[in-house]
């Protein structure tokens, strides 16, 4: 089990860690209510040093990403980026992965659970390009700045205007002497932004953010994963893997009708062309919180589809998440039974609006 390089001060802080997709990760610092309400009213502060980066060189570097993924990514001026779905050749998701591009290098941002399998599907399809990968994601920390107070805070600390940056532009800061790269990556759906920075340097970043009175107010894994599902935002081993297409857990926004060929384009277009997109991610309500993530949906004898994130809401104690269902069952109001582990019924899922958007990295 890999631990972060803040794992040391936030266990200083009070927090409880909890074990995700191969790391040691704080879940919540005590105050699972307050943390929220920091989030949505305040500054916020989270440690996601777990997602995958990857620094890559070579003059051929956006070229070949192009020509494997979704999105058109072959021109990406620096201080800009752009998303794209790695998929396989038949239109499965591998990942959704993140480009900024930079002065000198091209930095790739991928879900934790992947970062070996997109640079091994990139240097499967290398030849004679001009390209190298060089995984940076345990020399680097990734602190994440979540609430309506973050630009405000940044640019006391940095002495840079970011509340104009657009999604995906990145820029040096320097924060109390620490050199990081700042990323605007809406990672719960809202703006937000990320602080990449030196191992060695995480704890002097984290301090310096982290001013009791002045500054963000840690949160966990726990939080963050409500406001994700509050948003709609789809996450690697949730909602994204080799078992859906991007069209079924909302990625339109990073799939392109006019570049080139792609790996798996074929099907992606002809899935879209022939209207054979057959279910769709939509959030629910459930009538209790005894529901697991991964129960299947059913209403009366009919599959429905299945269960992917479920949360207990820290303010209101609401039970909600997201489900992958067929068209059929996906209208808001819709009712279906959650399957427990022994066939009946364990609760009721209602559909609601959907509100369904796209982080930068979840």
């Amino acid at each position: 089990m890999t631990r972060t390089p803040l794992h040391n001060i936030q266990q200083r802080s009070g927090a409880a860690f909890v074990h995700h997709f191969g790391w040691e990760v704080a879940s919540t610092f005590g105050d699972a209510a307050a943390e929220y309400q920091a989030a949505r009213q305040g500054a916020a502060l989270l440690d996601r040093s777990y997602v995958g980066r990857i620094r890559i060189t070579g003059k051929d570097a956006l070229d070949l990403i192009n020509r494997l993924s979704s999105n058109k990514v072959d021109i990406l001026p620096s201080g800009t980026g752009a998303g794209t779905v790695l998929p396989t050749s038949k239109g499965r998701i591998i990942d959704l992965i993140h480009l900024f591009a930079t002065e000198d290098h091209l930095l790739m941002l991928t879900s934790p659970q992947t970062r070996r399998q997109v640079a091994d599907w990139i240097d499967t399809y290398t030849f004679s390009e001009e390209i190298a990968l060089d995984d940076v994601t345990e020399d680097t920390d990734m602190i994440t700045l979540l609430g309506p107070g973050a630009p405000a805070l940044l640019e006391r600390l940095t002495g840079t205007p970011v509340a104009h940056l657009e999604p995906y532009a990145s820029t040096h800061v320097l924060i109390d002497g620490v050199p990081a790269l700042l990323l605007r990556t809406d990672p719960a759906g809202s703006p937000g932004y990320d602080l990449m920075t030196s191992a060695d340097q995480g704890e002097v970043l984290w301090r310096a953010l982290a001013t009791p009175g002045t500054g963000a107010t840690p949160v966990g894994e726990a939080t963050y994963n409500v406001l994700r599902v509050e948003a709609g935002v789809p996450r690697y081993g949730w909602e994204l893997s080799d078992e859906v297409n991007p069209w079924e857990v909302a990625l339109h926004p990073f799939i392109s009708f006019t570049k080139g060929c792609y790996t798996g384009q074929e099907v992606i277009l002809r899935l879209y062309n022939y209207k054979r997109i057959q279910r769709q991610l939509v959030p629910v309500t459930f009538s209790s919180a005894e529901v697991a993530e991964g129960a299947n949906l059913r209403q009366g004898d009919k599959e429905a589809g299945r269960v992917t994130s479920v949360i207990r809401h820290p303010v209101t104690g609401k039970a909600m998440g997201l489900a992958i269902v067929r068209n059929t069952f996906a209208a808001p109001g819709s009712e279906l039974e959650v399957v427990g582990g022994k066939g009946g019924p364990v609760a009721t899922a209602t559909v609601v609006a959907t509100s369904a958007k796209v982080a930068v990295v979840s």
